[in-house]
């Protein structure tokens, strides 16, 4: 039976390489899709309640940073946020792809595989919310839980990736606290 080889088991480390980089076309792409349903579907301020009161879906196209700051440096956050892209991206690549991969199978392994995996959701959604900025002036966002800043795909790729990197150094200090 012919199995493909970037899932071949025998070859785990590509398969891992594979995965924690795939994440950020996946996620980019994935939030593209769901804003440009936003964009071709609402108007600004538009949307619908999927569970009324709780949950709706509302376009709002955010000129600042997170959570709406810095309203009108649209150019500052295009150039840091492509700089901080760039960086995060070179430092991932040289971690996946670094000497380092024969750390062996378990706990090190493991944390350096949900390390590389965390930062490429950071990645991700950085980039998705860096063409936002770069093509409309505004990020789009939608999910709106009515009592949170209304936020998109993107953002909350950053956030699992920023949550799972806390988790991470977390473990480690627990780790080193324990030899």
């Amino acid at each position: 039976m012919y199995q493909c080889p970037l899932f071949n088991s025998k070859r785990g480390l590509m398969n891992k390489k594979f995965f924690s980089l795939s994440i950020i076309p996946f996620v980019f792409f994935l939030d593209r899709l769901f804003k440009n349903l936003i964009l071709t579907n609402y108007p600004a301020g538009g949307g619908f309640a999927v569970v009324p009161g709780v949950f709706h879906i509302t376009r709002v196209n955010n000129t600042g940073a997170a959570f709406g700051m810095l309203k009108g440096y649209g150019t500052i956050l295009i150039v840091i946020s492509a700089l901080f892209v760039v960086f995060l991206l070179l430092c991932l690549l040289r971690s996946v792809f670094s000497a380092s991969d024969k750390t062996g199978e378990g706990e090190k392994a493991a944390s350096k595989f949900l390390s590389e995996a965390a930062w490429s959701l950071i990645i991700a959604g950085a980039a998705g919310n860096l063409f936002d900025r770069a093509r409309y002036g505004y990020v789009v966002d939608f999910l709106d839980f009515r009592i949170w800043p209304v936020f998109n795909l993107a953002d909350a790729s950053i956030c699992l990736g920023v949550f799972l990197v806390a988790l991470g150094l977390w473990e480690r200090k627990k780790t080193a606290g324990q030899n």
